[in-house]
């Protein structure tokens, strides 16, 4: 399977995954892989840049602690997409 086949099954297992642990390892030893790029005889370093502010950041990271403190009121996808329905049809 070449790199890119892999990466696409590895999406659709993380996709499938609903055990929360398994995930944040996955995100942990992402996070410590270093990006880079390399040629013949060269290499880069990239700093890892995120495409949202630093205040997007800090509220996904502050309901992510409510989420995990069982502080934010939640529903099922189901019922998500019932609303969803609802008010626009699709």
């Amino acid at each position: 399977m070449d790199v890119d086949g892999l990466k696409i099954e590895l999406l659709k297992k993380i996709i499938a995954c609903k055990d929360e642990a398994v995930l944040k390892k996955i995100e942990a030893l992402l996070e410590e892989k270093q990006i880079e790029a390399r040629e013949p005889g060269e290499s880069y370093n990239f700093e890892k840049e995120s495409a949202l502010s630093k205040e997007q950041l800090e509220e996904i990271e502050k309901r992510s602690r409510e989420y995990a403190n069982g502080e934010l009121k939640t529903e099922s996808l189901e019922t998500f997409n019932q609303k969803i329905f609802e008010k626009y049809g699709f």
